[in-house]
């Protein structure tokens, strides 16, 4: 036995942040906020189809849902390749500075992208888009 820390004393380090309801009742309180945030977006001629449905498949995050790159995919309906690009659009029209603000925890999770440079911005087919 170890006099300076006695058996038990830290069993609380590996517990979880939050348990279970406390999580999902963080996730609902945040949802107005979270509904805003995709009117605003919906509203927004700037944004392509597929970073509306990126940005709405993150706010729509469950506690049980990750936002793995490939999880991310599935859920908004759109190719992983094209999920990068919509993530570098949400950036550069503050979208995702905006999420950040509102929910850090899910801004933090999301899957890096590449900085966004003019010259390399991708050239959307409208008709493409349309279909995607």
């Amino acid at each position: 036995m170890n006099d300076v820390h006695p058996a038990a004393a830290h069993a609380s380090w590996a517990s979880p942040v939050m348990d279970p309801l406390s999580r999902a009742a963080a996730f609902a309180a945040l949802r107005p906020a979270l509904d805003a945030l995709l009117h605003q977006a919906g509203a927004d001629s700037r944004l392509s189809p597929q970073a509306r449905r990126v940005l709405r498949a993150v706010a729509r995050t469950r506690p049980e849902h990750t936002l793995a790159l490939a999880e991310l995919a599935a859920r908004a309906s759109t190719a992983k390749a094209r999920v990068r690009l919509a993530l570098t659009e949400l950036a550069v029209h503050g979208y995702l500075a905006q999420l950040a603000h509102i929910a850090p925890h899910l801004s933090a999770a999301l899957p890096a992208q590449a900085p966004f440079t003019p010259a390399a911005a991708p050239t959307v087919d409208p008709v493409e888009a349309a279909t995607a």
